[in-house]
């Protein structure tokens, strides 16, 4: 056989042997057999392992006639493997020896012989080296290792049982430093699960009716590892749409006010959502103060809407953070005028543009002093804050509406 019609060989035992989720020390002990016997390099076998838990895959006939007949041999021995075969292991099987022409009592004389073969699996495979070892032997002959023998039916589950609500996060072994402290952390969680997959120890950490926030201490010492998953109710998202804000969790951690620290208090670039990531913050430069259109010279309509929709679309890569205050942000968005007029004394005033857009207004602006008219002239397509004032009338409204007091204006806004 060809490397790939071994894979294919490999792939179709393993398929039996994974039928019931279980993969029992006798099941390994006949796998690095089979492989053995037909030659299986190394990589074939992780191959096969891949293969076979590729979603819909079934057994499939490969090579000569003789080598299918073979492979159903070997197929049969795995399912014997297994003290009590599962409905599932005997369909697989059966509808592979339908598929080569083998019938019934051909089968049956199949599995009479196989049943011998049994007899000289006494052996169990080194938990280093994986190298097959005789029954009852206290070392490893290839690496030295000593033989911890795990009873004949205390298997390896295969499969993760993935809670349908909370959070779980799945990672491998690996040589990573932050490995140990993670795995202490992941037992300590209410669902802790241990499973084998393509040779790999994998390891769960689920919260099934815990939050984002309980699974954080993990999430952070994962950070920089290879096969990590995580699970939110139930449905697999991809980590860095999850945890894009940790590295702002860890400044977060790190400020002396921290609740103040998410209104960007820290950098005197002060927002009303309580979120800094958004970038939307109460200054000159915000873009965001544009949307909208004057309605006259001196009145600016709000498209409220607009600001709605680019807040939800920035909001979006930042979904999962659990210091996200949605209400907050709602509340800030009702509150908003719709229409503001532009003064000194409203605390709007003009944004200034050398540039004419679409929208934008031309505005003509003279003062006088020591009898000297200067005149500026502009175009302006949107408004910009003067002061704090209207800003803190409108956090003050809405944390008021949301029943939140843990957040101090006055450190925000000065």
């Amino acid at each position: 056989m060809d490397p790939d019609e071994i894979t294919q060989y490999l792939a179709n035992v393993i398929l039996v042997a994974r039928a019931d989720g279980i993969l029992n020390p006798a099941e390994e002990s006949v796998l690095a057999d089979i492989a053995e016997g037909v030659r299986a390099s190394k990589k074939q076998l992780r191959d096969a392992e891949k293969l076979a838990t590729t979603p819909g895959i079934a057994a499939r006939p490969v090579g000569r006639y003789s080598e299918q007949i073979r492979n159903a041999e070997d197929m049969v021995l795995m399912a014997l493997a297994e003290a009590d075969a599962a409905d599932t292991e005997r369909a697989i099987v059966a509808s592979f020896a339908r598929e080569v022409g083998i019938n019934q009592d051909q089968l049956d004389r199949i599995s009479a012989e196989s049943s011998a073969r049994l007899s000289r699996f006494s052996t169990v495979l080194c938990a280093n080296c994986r190298a097959r070892c005789q029954a009852g032997a206290k070392f490893c002959p290839e690496c030295g290792t000593p033989i911890q023998p795990t009873p004949r039916m205390a298997g390896t589950k295969l499969d993760f049982e993935y809670p349908q609500s909370g959070v779980a996060l799945e990672f491998a072994d690996t040589t990573a430093a932050a490995f140990d402290a993670a795995l202490r952390a992941a037992k300590e969680s209410p669902g802790f699960q241990e499973i084998e997959r393509n040779r790999k120890r994998w390891y769960l950490a689920a919260w099934p009716s815990g939050t984002l926030a309980d699974a954080l201490e993990l999430a952070r010492l994962l950070r920089g590892m290879r096969n990590r998953k995580v699970h939110i109710g139930g449905r697999e998202h991809a980590w860095d749409d999850v945890f894009q804000f940790l590295p702002c969790l860890d400044q977060r951690s790190s400020a002396y006010r921290p609740t103040e620290y998410c209104f960007g208090a820290d950098e005197s670039t002060p927002n009303l959502w309580g979120c800094k990531q958004l970038r939307m913050d109460w200054t000159e430069w915000g873009d965001w103060l544009s949307y909208g259109r004057y309605e006259s010279k001196d009145v600016f309509a709000f498209d409220r809407e607009r600001i709605a929709h680019e807040l939800n679309t920035r909001l979006n890569a930042l979904r999962f953070c659990p210091y996200l205050r949605a209400n907050l942000i709602q509340a800030i968005v009702t509150a908003f005028p719709g229409r503001v007029s532009v003064g000194e004394r409203t605390g709007w005033k003009y944004k200034e543009s050398y540039h004419q857009t679409p929208d934008s207004i031309k505005v003509v602006e003279r003062e006088t002093s020591d009898g000297i008219t200067m005149t500026n002239e502009f175009f302006s397509d949107g408004v910009v804050p003067v002061g704090f004032d209207v800003a803190k009338r409108l956090l003050a409204k809405a944390l008021a509406d949301c029943a939140i007091d843990d957040v101090d204006i006055r450190v925000i806004l000065p």
